[in-house]
């Protein structure tokens, strides 16, 4: 009898731990098809930010596909409970299908950036980085950045826009756009003068 109540119990707690970890998977992809959705949704990527400095590149592999990597660092403020996000070419939610590079939607620890202080045994890290593969040398990235501050009480949220190319880096193509139109009407207005 002892015996079928240790079983009993041992099969309740096992039970009671199968039954949580469905909850949080299902949390986490529910947090992921909402970022995604919200880049979706997004028409305003800003060009720079002034929170923190993002970097890329991309690598060739073996097998003639490339690895790029996504690289957030360099905090200005405290960011608090950090989550990242990159959408690849514009790919709608409905048609992916794969996982898009992501950090803080599925981890189970918080990611955490102060200026000049880390501390990764606490969640407090100098910097965040995030991969994706692709078969192509270049992939245009829409970016989410989201974090908190301390108290959990407002948050960040930022979308920028990048395409990491394996010749050229990364880059922001809006920002080259800019400049285009700029040296354009200058040298429109150089014209009209001679």
């Amino acid at each position: 009898m002892r015996k079928l109540f240790v079983l009993i119990c041992a099969l309740s707690i096992l039970t009671g731990c199968v039954k949580k970890a469905p909850d949080a998977a299902a949390a986490s992809q529910t947090a992921y098809e909402g970022y995604y959705k919200a880049i979706e949704e997004n028409t305003k990527y800003e060009s720079a930010t002034p929170y923190y400095t993002v970097s890329g590149e991309m690598a060739g592999q073996p097998d003639g596909t490339y690895r790029y990597y996504i690289i957030l660092d360099q905090a200005q403020i405290a960011m608090y409970d950090i989550a990242m996000l990159a959408v690849e070419n514009g790919t709608p939610y409905a048609e992916a299908h794969k996982m898009m590079p992501n950090i803080g939607i599925y981890d189970s620890a918080e990611f955490n950036m102060i200026p000049y202080q880390t501390y990764a045994d606490g969640g407090y890290v100098k910097g965040i980085v995030i991969s994706g593969e692709s078969a192509e040398t270049s992939v245009d990235l829409e970016l989410m950045v989201e974090w908190t501050d301390k108290n959990h009480e407002q948050y960040r949220r930022q979308f920028l826009h990048y395409v990491i190319d394996a010749e050229k880096g990364m880059y922001n193509p809006d920002a080259a756009e800019e400049e285009v139109t700029e040296e354009t009407e200058e040298g429109s207005g150089a014209q009209n003068e001679g």
